[in-house]
């Protein structure tokens, strides 16, 4: 999905993000870099945030935040003592770093293991250094292991300088939290503490105003004419044009819009389905019949179908890619029971998506309500606490049971290649969600003040210099 694709804390993205489960991986890669650049307190405070939600979120948390609550002793009340212990800490570090500590502990092993992760002073194609982040992260464990603290922090100055690549594996080293809740990163990367306060302030209040409110529809009271007027301008504004599905980049168009199809066109349609269609899209219809290419962040989304191309489309197949994979089509997780799905051999295939890209599909009512049927017997089959798990979050995503049994036209957007199943309740929220999309601009190459690259896509501590 689009969202992935901007910066790595995008309070807006957040807010209006449909599963909580993203946003609870978001979630944790925020905590997680808070916590390395020593603001321990601050990843804790998200990580009880979220048991609050959820109790079964701990597997998805970095070892590194033990090592980290270990080295600060702020354990989470809900972490039992059994967890804290020496023992179970040392089954959580990685048999890699062990394992080159042992092969590595001199003087000249530390050299040579330092020299691989820096790649020799080598460079690649664009001019960085040839960093290799799990050598780097057993340098940084080595070094401190042998006691050599001032080559430890030579070491930690490389991840400084190289952070939007390193981040992941130095949480992984147990020793090196012994510099990290001292916020030793954060003095080498130059962080300010004004606006570490700030950010801090912000993800707490976003993520805690997400997590009990759910998804907020930003656009929910816009005109339909103007979500669709934010489609075009939007991508107008920021696309990339080399990343579009355009005949000429250094040409790019002066509308992606068309002209609105007539009542006959779209009655014509409906015949051909066999159905007719929902308001909302026979609407979007009747203001541009279709859509090319449109920016999403990052890069350009297939084309929406006009009256003469949209077409039935037998979903089968892909529907068993995902139930193979165990991809949710719907955003109840657990449910402890197996769910027969309803075949999916009929959708309203709208836009010129395959499975190299992203389908979207039009759902009919008379599918929707096998789906609720096919769930709420699998429903059934739990007990009543379990019963109760389910209701609370079928409060949280559906308005509670009744709205959940209540399914009228669905739209499915489904990309084989990241296994991406979301669902939208109508094809106007469906369009709202674009509309919000288009509006990101491109950030891979987005410097500071400086002209330092930023890499806000993968973290945000360069962003706090």
């Amino acid at each position: 999905m689009s969202h992935r694709m901007g910066r790595k804390f995008d309070q807006h993205q957040i807010l209006r993000e449909k599963d909580p489960w993203d946003v609870a991986r978001n979630l944790f890669d925020v905590a997680l870099e808070f916590a390395l650049l020593g603001y321990i307190d601050t990843a804790t405070e998200l990580f009880v945030l979220f048991e609050s939600f959820s109790k079964g979120c701990k597997s998805s948390w970095s070892p590194g935040l033990y090592f980290a609550w270990e080295a600060t002793g702020l354990w989470p009340a809900s972490v039992p003592a059994e967890e804290r212990t020496p023992g179970a800490l040392s089954k959580l570090e990685t048999e890699r770093i062990l394992w080159k500590r042992e092969t590595n502990a001199t003087k000249e092993g530390l050299a040579k293991l330092i020299a691989t992760a820096t790649g020799e002073g080598k460079m690649d194609a664009w001019g960085d250094a040839q960093i290799r982040p799990d050598d780097l992260t057993a340098a940084i464990d080595l070094a401190l292991f042998m006691g050599e603290k001032e080559k430890a922090l030579e070491v930690l100055q490389t991840f400084a300088d190289n952070f939007h690549s390193t981040w992941v594996d130095l949480s992984k080293s147990r020793q090196v939290w012994q510099l990290l809740k001292d916020k030793a990163l954060a003095n080498a990367i130059g962080v300010d503490e004004e606006k570490v306060a700030a950010l801090q302030t912000k993800v707490f209040e976003t993520f805690k105003e997400r997590l009990e409110k759910g998804a907020r529809r930003i656009f929910k009271d816009t005109p339909m004419k103007d979500l669709i007027k934010m489609c075009n301008e939007n991508t107008l504004k920021n696309a990339v044009w080399e990343e579009m599905d355009v005949d000429d980049p250094d040409e790019p168009p002066d509308t992606i819009l068309h002209e609105g199809a007539t009542k006959e066109k779209i009655a014509a349609l409906e015949k051909k389905l066999g159905h007719e269609l929902p308001d909302d899209y026979k609407e979007f219809l009747s203001l541009t019949n279709g859509m090319e290419s449109y920016w999403n962040g990052f890069y350009g989304e297939p084309k929406l179908l006009g009256t003469d191309a949209v077409h039935v489309f037998d979903a089968s197949e892909q529907q068993e890619i995902w139930n193979e994979a165990s991809v949710d089509i719907v955003y109840i997780p657990n449910l402890g029971v197996k769910v027969d799905w309803a075949i999916l051999d009929r959708v309203i295939q709208v836009n010129d998506g395959g499975e190299d890209s992203k389908f979207v599909w039009l759902v009919e009512p008379e599918y929707g309500k096998k789906i609720g049927a096919s769930f709420f017997a699998a429903y059934a089959q739990l007990n009543e606490l379990q019963r109760q798990h389910v209701n609370r979050l079928l409060e949280y995503f559906h308005a509670g049971k009744e709205e959940a049994m209540a399914v009228e036209w669905q739209i499915c957007v489904w990309c084989p290649r990241t296994l991406d199943l979301t669902i939208y309740h109508s094809w106007r929220e469906f369009l709202e969600y674009l509309a919000g999309d288009t509006a990101k601009e491109d950030i891979l190459d987005e410097e500071d003040e400086e002209g330092r690259l930023m890499h806000s896509h993968d973290i945000f501590a360069y962003q706090l210099r």
